[in-house]
């Protein structure tokens, strides 16, 4: 099993860093703080430890999720709140939808991703993270708004393999990654767990991302680390922090084999944050292996129906 250490890389903290995406496109590395009043969106320029912030978001609400659009120049769409909006990229803002408007228990958004057809998938979660009130959803230009899921805990990362064949989920309540089967047209089935964590003694798995060659790297809160797993589920590395939460982490930089890794500050005393000063920074460790490109929100949905083999 191979073992890697990750070292901080800024000196701002955010609150809740989550949603870390390379963008090769534009060759940036992205996040956003999910704070407890208004947030941002952060875009950098990296190499190794060098992170250059070249632009910053002030936004109205607390961010949690974000895909570019189509076309790479036309902003993102982005999980904020309560709700689905447009951002351009003069930070303009357009709600598109409320999901859960009509809940008893105040529900947020979480974690999301756009998948290889063109739709942005979005979890949610309650306010107080009680069990049982989160859903997953698909937002799609042409038919807005599906409930996939509803009852979970804590609906959270998302991510498809290289072949498409393959989609990943975690609920982070139960500790639970669940891989589900694709057909053609993106539609799931046969649900099975890929990987039950003891949340208790482990931490419990975050966002995550997957490599070129099919594997997971995934965030866990609370367990000081990200986990490498092959595409059958068996532990291949462990990335250490030195710090408790790792929220999320993307693969990219210029060699494009760094995996960079959000931190939160969340639900820690101050006698932790004395203990732990890295909490809430960027960290990154070089490990190797390329991750996969940055899928885009499809106004259009021309690439509905899309496989490559």
């Amino acid at each position: 099993m191979r073992e890697y250490v990750a070292q901080v890389c800024t000196t701002d903290a955010d609150f809740l860093g989550e949603c870390c995406r390379w963008d090769e496109v534009h060759q940036e590395l992205m996040w956003v703080n999910q704070s407890q009043g208004p947030g941002q969106m952060y875009r950098a320029t990296v190499d190794g430890p060098e992170v250059t912030i070249v632009r910053r978001y002030e936004l109205s609400g607390s961010p949690s999720a974000f895909a570019p659009v189509a076309g790479r120049d036309a902003g993102w769409i982005l999980a904020m709140d309560r709700s689905l909006w447009w951002l351009d990229v003069q930070g303009g803002l357009q709600e598109l939808v409320t999901p859960d408007a009509g809940q008893t228990t105040p529900v947020h958004t979480n974690d999301g991703a756009a998948d290889p057809w063109g739709r942005f998938w979005m979890g949610t979660m309650a306010d107080d993270a009680s069990d049982g009130h989160a859903h997953l959803y698909r937002y799609s230009a042409a038919r807005g708004l599906t409930t996939i899921f509803e009852g979970l805990s804590i609906s959270n990362g998302i991510a498809w393999s290289p072949d498409q064949r393959t989609m990943y989920h975690v609920d982070s309540g139960p500790g639970t990654i669940r891989a589900f089967d694709v057909d053609d047209h993106g539609e799931i089935s046969n649900q099975r767990v890929f990987a039950q964590f003891d949340v208790a003694r482990e931490g419990t798995p975050d966002g995550l991302c997957i490599d070129e060659d099919g594997a997971m790297w995934v965030a866990v809160w609370g367990g000081y680390e990200v986990r490498h797993y092959s595409r059958q589920g068996d532990l291949l590395g462990r990335v250490s922090l030195d710090t408790a939460q790792p929220s999320s982490c993307t693969l990219g930089g210029p060699g494009g084999t760094t995996l960079y890794i959000t931190t939160a500050q969340e639900d820690m005393s101050d006698e932790q944050l004395a203990a732990e000063p890295h909490a809430g920074r960027l960290f990154y460790a070089e490990v190797g292996v390329r991750g996969l490109v940055l899928r885009t929100f499809d106004t259009l949905e021309s690439r509905t129906g899309e496989h490559h083999d």
